[in-house]
Order: structure tokens, then C-alpha cells, then sequence
């Protein structure tokens, strides 16, 4: 093996600004995202092909692409200067389109300011009240591109690419499951056993949903590869199901979990089209009963109309019969006072590419839904929920984004096979991979 002090190999030749249909020999060279390890490649023929194209064809709201936003209300000035005349204030969490940046006035030894456009004017903020984000389309295409490389690797080498199988609705992880070392919890995984470089043997934990490419057998065992990761991995026989590649991957989500974004791309005549983008909220690790969104190559399982996410209440005993919903907020009441009732929260147009974890639009609490009484309302409640998207990561390992947006994901972009038409859940027309990041 050689050692690579690199993250992302791009062959210029192969990502040159041209799309003519020239094709060269080139190697394979893929991707190192979590580890700098590699080995020898094989050589396989490939079209010279720009990284990707803009072809947006979602026609509602689009966000900057280059944006910041702030945590509380901050003045934006008329100059890059504390002296600066105050044009106006941000609101809190709201996204902010960046025009440029400028050397301005120090504040905390940092002379870093941002120009900004603000409704209908422009101005500048300080780089110490902000957080920056930005869509990294480039980054994204690259790992759609990387998927292309690993496929054709399996074709050419006669190894069989499939996807792990280890869905377990309402499943929970056992109590002292170890995290290895890529962070992962083993909740709706399987275990990936690879030779680290001092020679001995450490776990992975691979989600399900995961592409892989099944090279043999060894030991019993499986021996596969997986598109983020030079490492040769055993796990167990029976895990994993073969993908009908006949019509290829030609349809592709990439979640960016750095920026809370996400850039939806498809194929046409071998090259990535950018065909949309949104912002989104992933999931965060709270160490009992919500995990981080899974980084890797997944391929989407399955959708839904709904995703109906169940949680328990404490309610009033007294309350019941009226349908008043109230939290323990009163000292002194025994616990005889209050019964647990188990209550739920929907989002709409789901998208599910591993375990547990979907792609979904704003979730509301069926109380909150009864309260609001009409769409009108529901539909303005989920509009200001928008606010909270491309900031942090807030929910339960799935993917949060806007609802008009996840409309266009679930019914143009993923679709479903004709036959499944009226059932509650259906089975994508082709394959649609989510690539997380």
C-alpha cells in the first residue's frame, strides 16, 4: 500500500473543462475521505468529461450560495468599521447572502469583514459575529464523480455491488456498544473488520444502506470495499443485496454536514447536472436516542408519504378526558397524578436511504397541527421552522429540509415504480444513491 496526504484525487484529464467524446486510458483513482491509505489502481477507459454542470430544473426558491448567518441580532454597517453608519440589524439564524470579503476595521486582532446583501441594500458584518457557510457544488460533484470510478472498478474486476441490509424499525442501539474510531455508533449497522497498520484487527461499524462492492471470500467471510475508504473490510455473509446496476446510478443527493446543505445532481450523457439545492438540518449525536446522520455512499431503500416519529408525554390525569395536553411544570404533585401517553410528530415526503434515517420536510407535533386547525397555518408554522435550516445539526439522524422543496425530491426526482401506486410506502423507479459527507 502507499501512503497519500491528500483528501479528494482529481486526474485533470479526466475533469478537464471539455465534454467532447474523446476517450482515454486513465486509471481508476478513488477517493480517500477518512483515511489516508490506498493502493495500486487498474486501468480502465473513461471519457474526458467536465466535473459537473449547472442545469437548475426546481423552480421554486433557491438560497445563496455563499451565505453566513448569526446567533443574535448584529448591526450591518455602512463600512467595514465599528464607525460605520448602521443600515440595519440581522435577525437571528437568517440566512445572509455574502458578496465578498474586505480588511476593515480589527476588532479581537481580526481585521476580516464580510460585504453582505440585506433585503435591498448592502453592507458589511465583522467575521467574529457570523457563521459562515457556503455550497461546496465542486466537493459535491467530486464524491457523485468518485461513485462513478468505484462502480466501474467492481465492473471491471467482476466484483458485485451491493447494498447492506440491516433495517430494524424502532430499533435502538444495545447499552455499551462500542463507537469506533470514525465516531460511529453501531445502531442498524453491521460490523466491517479491517487490519489497521500496526496489524491488528479494529471494527467499523457499516450502516445500513451502504454501497459496497463484494471483492471474494475469506475466512468465511466476505471480503468488500466501500467507496470512502481504501480499507478491505470482512463482515459477515448474508448482509448485503445485490443492486441492479443494469440502468447505473444516474440519479444522486449529496449532503454536505459541514455547511447543513445538501446539492441534488442527475446524469445526462455521462456528465453530473446540479439540478437543485437546499439548505437542511442533520442529525446530532446526543449519546442516548438520537445519532449524528451516517457519513458514506448509501442507496435510497424505500419512501413514504409520511415519517411519523412517536415520543412519550407526561399528561395531567385530570386532563385527559379534555384533550389538554400539559408538561409537569407544578412542584408538590405526586406522580399517581400523571399518566404517559404516547404522542407523535409527522413530516412529510420521506426519503429513506439508511436505517431509520430519511430525507423529510419540517416535522409538527400532531397537537401542534390540532392547535394551528387549518393548512393555511400549518403551512406558516413549517415556513418559519425554514429559519432554523443551514445552521446546526438539530434532529434525529435524519435530514431535515423545506417542504416544497422535499415535495420536488419526493414525487419528480426519486419518484416511485408504477406498481406501488396507493401503498403507504413505495419503492424508488431507478436507483437514487444519498451521498453523506
Amino acid at each position: 500500500m502507499k501512503k497519500l496526504y491528500i483528501i479528494l484525487i482529481i486526474i485533470a484529464s479526466l475533469y478537464g473543462c471539455s465534454a467532447k467524446e474523446v476517450v482515454l486510458p486513465v486509471e481508476i483513482k478513488l477517493t480517500v475521505i477518512e483515511n489516508t491509505e490506498t493502493e495500486e489502481s487498474i486501468p480502465v477507459e473513461l471519457k474526458t468529461l467536465p466535473l459537473y454542470q449547472k442545469k437548475i430544473e426546481y423552480t421554486g426558491e433557491l438560497p445563496p450560495v455563499d451565505y453566513l448567518f448569526t446567533n443574535s441580532k448584529v448591526n450591518i454597517r455602512s463600512e467595514a468599521s465599528i464607525n460605520g453608519r448602521i443600515l440595519g440589524r440581522t435577525k437571528v439564524k437568517e440566512k445572509i447572502e455574502v458578496l465578498g470579503r474586505v480588511n476593515g476595521d480589527r476588532i479581537r486582532n481580526n481585521r476580516l469583514w464580510y460585504k453582505v446583501r440585506y433585503k435591498n441594500y448592502s453592507g458589511y458584518l465583522h467575521s467574529s459575529v457570523i457563521v459562515k457557510r457556503e455550497f461546496r457544488f465542486e466537493e459535491m460533484a467530486k464524491r457523485a464523480r468518485n461513485l462513478d470510478l468505484f462502480i466501474a472498478e467492481a465492473e471491471v474486476n467482476n466484483w458485485s455491488t451491493e447494498r447492506i441490509i440491516q433495517y430494524a424499525p424502532g430499533s435502538s442501539e444495545e447499552e455499551g456498544t462500542p463507537v469506533d474510531e470514525y465516531g460511529n455508533r453501531g445502531e442498524q449497522s453491521i460490523i466491517g473488520i479491517y487490519t489497521n497498520p500496526s496489524g491488528k484487527n479494529s471494527l467499523r461499524h457499516l450502516s445500513d444502506g451502504r454501497i459496497i462492492a463484494i471483492k471474494g471470500k475469506v475466512q468465511g467471510k466476505d471480503l468488500i470495499r466501500i467507496p470512502d475508504s481504501m480499507r478491505k473490510y470482512r463482515i459477515e455473509s448474508g448482509n448485503t443485496r445485490k443492486i441492479n446496476l443494469d440502468k447505473g446510478i444516474n440519479r444522486i443527493i449529496v449532503i454536505d454536514l459541514k455547511n447543513q446543505n445538501q446539492g441534488i445532481f442527475l446524469k445526462e450523457d455521462d456528465v453530473w447536472q446540479l439540478i437543485s439545492y437546499s439548505l437542511i438540518t442533520s442529525g446530532i449525536n446526543n449519546n442516548r436516542d438520537s445519532y449524528e446522520t451516517p457519513k458514506g455512499y448509501f442507496l435510497v431503500g424505500n419512501t413514504v408519504r409520511q415519517v411519523i416519529f412517536p415520543y412519550e408525554e407526561k399528561v395531567k390525569k385530570e386532563d385527559l378526558g379534555e384533550g389538554v395536553v400539559e408538561n409537569i411544570t407544578e412542584e408538590g404533585l405526586n406522580e399517581d397524578d400523571y399518566e404517559v401517553v404516547k404522542k407523535y410528530s409527522r413530516a412529510n415526503y420521506g426519503i429513506r436511504f439508511s436505517g431509520g434515517g430519511y430525507i423529510h420536510g419540517i416535522p409538527l407535533k400532531d397537537d401542534i397541527v390540532e392547535e394551528l386547525g387549518n393548512e393555511k397555518a400549518v403551512k406558516e408554522r413549517k415556513e418559519r421552522a425554514i429559519i432554523t435550516l443551514g445552521t446546526y445539526k438539530r434532529s434525529h439522524k435524519c435530514v431535515r429540509s423545506p417542504e416544497e422543496h422535499e415535495s420536488f425530491l419526493y414525487h419528480d426526482f426519486v419518484g416511485y415504480d408504477p406498481k406501488y401506486e396507493g401503498k403507504w410506502w413505495r419503492i424508488p423507479r431507478q436507483n437514487v444513491a444519498v451521498i453523506v459527507f
